[in-house]
């Protein structure tokens, strides 16, 4: 039966079956060794290309001929899916953090809104051309848009550790953010379906859609779906597709943004031949939710983004009406010595690149008492280093960085920071750019994000 996915700008309609990853953790050797023993071992299998197992053969032996494509193989033991673990809101942090990825931001309303718009239009082929989409964190291209694709293999052994029926197809997920409301799209695209042996095209494969919301369980739901678990026969996943929602109410996240995360997951089952898979256990993702009032009127009060990446928000030293901002900005990262205040030793954050990993953090004057005395702090000690800097004439003004809505400002304390007069227009332009930034790709206070300057 059709499913139907119908929010906001988004509408799409599923034209087949639902399918999603397979995406599977483990060890080649806890697949090799069970292989080896007993009757009936179900291995799933997670690859960049396809592996091609044909009926009768030893699964190790040709296995390993192809064995540099796997990124996961796993013999696999749930009776019933199982949802995963919830993540809060530091853990997802964490998790950009550890994972490394970044991508670059460009000033200006016209910009961003650029970016929600290709988001939204990612087609499954411009998916499947990003190589470093297959793996099991798949690609966050921007907080509004995620690709993931990749092979998924159900192989049935026998005793001996010989295939005797085996389901392989691709599967790729397009996922889109929101910047107006607190739900999320995901698109799931299946072709390349080849079966055999007990897993031929008359068996049944079901699939599952588990999430986990935090703060609580409700915080986090799934929508637009005909039946979770959701299960037809092998034949119909050719060349299909199917979206679904994942949505959290106002009131159900914590504290003053009412923030809200969601760990989402798809399992897989197969039955033919009288064998039956274990559920699948995929990878994870995550998405979080906010209705905020910090990013001010010109922007939505809630949203929902892909928030496992660290953005990098960007200058360019070549753009006429920022070119001073961006100078400074550079000098400061890559030449502190030059800059002022001296200090011996001094290291300036907001550089993610290259192994490095001192960001910048959001600071929301009105997030709560603490945050208002650093906004106070900052504005301080800026205004007293400026004091003893020479004013080219009234048309200058005089700029810090890291930026003084920042945790790593002035006021900090510890003299990593600097200050320089830049014209008046441009370091207006700057900051119009930079608060503009916020609101697009709704970071939050305390958020982490970097520098790039061309």
């Amino acid at each position: 039966m059709p499913a139907l996915r119908a929010k906001g700008r988004l509408t799409v309609i599923a034209l087949g079956i639902a399918s999603l990853t397979t995406m599977l953790t483990g060890t080649s050797a806890q697949a090799a060794s069970g292989a080896d023993s007993g009757e009936g071992q179900i291995v799933w299998l997670r690859s960049s290309k396809p592996i091609d197992l044909p009926l009768g053969t030893d699964y190790q032996q040709a296995l390993s001929r192809q064995r540099s494509a796997v990124s996961a193989e796993r013999l696999q033991t749930s009776e019933t899916p199982t949802p995963p673990q919830p993540s809060s809101e530091a853990n997802e942090q964490r998790i950009a953090e550890e994972s490394g990825e970044t991508y670059v931001a460009e000033p200006g309303d016209a910009a961003a809104e650029q970016r929600i718009g290709v988001a939204a239009a990612l087609t499954k082929e411009q998916c499947r051309a990003m190589s470093d989409a297959h793996d099991d964190a798949g690609k966050i291209i921007n907080h509004f848009s995620f690709c993931r694709w990749g092979y998924n293999t159900a192989v049935k052994l026998n005793g001996q550790g010989g295939v005797e029926g085996m389901v392989r197809f691709r599967e790729t997920e397009i996922g889109t953010g929101s910047g107006e409301m607190r739900d999320a799209t995901i698109e799931v695209h299946t072709d390349q379906v080849t079966a055999s042996g007990k897993f031929n095209d008359a068996a049944m494969m079901s699939f599952y859609i588990g999430q986990a919301g935090w703060p609580s369980s409700s915080s986090c739901k799934v929508a637009d779906v005909s039946s979770n678990p959701f299960t037809t026969n092998v034949g119909d996943w050719r060349d299909e597709y199917i979206a679904y929602g994942l949505v959290s109410d106002r009131g159900s996240g914590t504290g003053p943004d009412d923030i809200a995360t969601c760990v989402y997951q798809h399992q897989w089952k197969v039955t033919g031949g009288g064998a039956t898979t274990p559920w699948s256990n995929g990878p994870t993702n995550g998405v979080r939710f906010d209705s905020t009032k910090s990013l001010g009127s010109k922007y939505y009060d809630a949203g929902v983004i892909f928030d496992r990446v660290t953005p990098s928000f960007s200058y360019d030293r070549a753009q006429n009406d920022t070119k001073g901002v961006a100078n400074h900005i550079y000098d400061a990262l890559y030449k502190p010595q030059t800059t002022y205040p001296p200090k011996d030793g001094k290291v300036i954050p907001g550089d993610i690149w290259n192994g490095n990993w001192r960001p910048l953090h959001r600071n929301w004057t009105n997030y709560d008492a603490a945050a208002a005395e650093v906004t106070q702090k900052n504005r301080s000690a800026k205004d007293a280093a400026c004091r003893r800097l020479s004013r080219p004439d009234d048309t200058y003004q005089c700029d810090e960085f890291p930026f003084a809505s920042t945790k790593e400002g002035a006021g900090l304390g510890d003299g990593n920071f600097s200050v320089r007069y830049v014209p008046g227009t441009e370091n207006s332009r700057a900051g119009t750019e930079l608060a503009d930034w916020y609101g697009t790709d709704r970071i939050l206070h305390g958020n982490a994000y970097g520098m790039y300057v061309k």
